[in-house]
């Protein structure tokens, strides 16, 4: 992610008037997490995702989405030399195989550098999906802001959403994404390696493909440290790093409620809805990623 700062859209006198404002940066810290951990493949929200993931293609979001994870492998601290940082030699060669044109390549890796050298601008907006419960964080990587918040509005108005100071429910945070890749590598020996580096958090996911996957969650701080720890040639043969990234973690995720369920959340026809909203504006090429409230646990 580029340390330049992200601006926000307020709203402050109805949906066509609009100041930017900076945000701040939390510094409230999360304590350590030693309970039992849980795969989010097995609850309602990552089911959902994971579904409507099988039709993204047929919706036309394939291009846009190789484009984001090249863009993603590209954020600092990573090199943009595929032959030092093998996430993005592997995400380069998906986009070749999914059919991504040698210009889009070049297009999105020529964002990632904008981003890396100043040229280009990170902004971030807020949103809320149709209910009003579903907060949503829009982050944009673009070299013309003006334009692209006139699009993002466009999409969310038409889609009964709206801008709305939402910041306040999540907190920025390193995330890191590892695929375990060796007898020896599970929960408990990676919390214990994360946390003497200055970790937060550990929690243990099923990934896409149904395989699983451990998170680190680590202070904006930590995040370029603990991902040369945990890549380092002691660890390296342990753990396969997927992901590293700078996120915005809701402080207090929405639960997704089964048919029938009572409860403080949202049905999973809401989330349904919001999930096609997310996939609109991340078809945008101006949208690097889409975060919401929504629990995935």
């Amino acid at each position: 992610m580029s340390a330049l700062s992200s601006t926000f859209l307020r709203a402050i006198a109805g949906p066509s008037r609009y100041i930017a404002s900076p945000r701040t940066t939390l510094t409230t810290c999360r304590c350590l997490s030693t309970s039992t951990p849980s795969f989010s493949g097995h609850n309602r929200w990552s089911k959902i995702r994971h579904k409507k993931g099988a039709a993204d293609t047929a919706r036309g979001a394939l291009f846009s989405k190789l484009s984001r994870d090249i863009i993603t492998c590209m954020r600092p601290p990573a090199s943009s030399d595929p032959a030092l940082n093998s996430r993005l030699a592997t995400a380069l060669q998906r986009a070749k195989e999914g059919g991504l044109t040698k210009a889009g390549i070049e297009n999105a890796m020529a964002r990632a550098r904008a981003a890396a050298d100043g040229s280009g601008h990170t902004v971030v907006y807020d949103a809320v999906a149709p209910g009003g419960k579903v907060a949503m964080l829009v982050e944009c990587l673009t070299p013309n802001p003006s334009r692209t918040v006139k699009r993002v509005k466009e999409i969310l108005s038409k889609n009964g959403a709206r801008t709305s100071p939402v910041a306040f429910l999540f907190e920025r945070k390193g995330l890191i994404t590892l695929a375990p890749n060796s007898p020896e590598a599970n929960y408990e020996h990676l919390f214990e390696i994360a946390v003497e580096g200055g970790a937060e958090d550990v929690r243990e996911i099923e990934g896409e493909d149904g395989s699983p996957e451990l998170e680190v969650y680590t202070p904006p701080s930590q995040l370029s440290i603990l991902t040369s720890l945990l890549t380092s040639e002691s660890h390296s043969e342990h753990y396969t790093l997927q992901s590293s990234e700078l996120a915005y973690v809701a402080n207090d995720p929405l639960a997704v409620l089964a048919e029938g369920e009572e409860g403080e959340g949202v049905s999973e026809e809401t989330v349904m809805g919001v999930l096609r909203i997310v996939d609109l504006l991340e078809e945008e090429g101006d949208v690097v990623k889409v975060w919401t409230n929504l629990a995935d646990e």
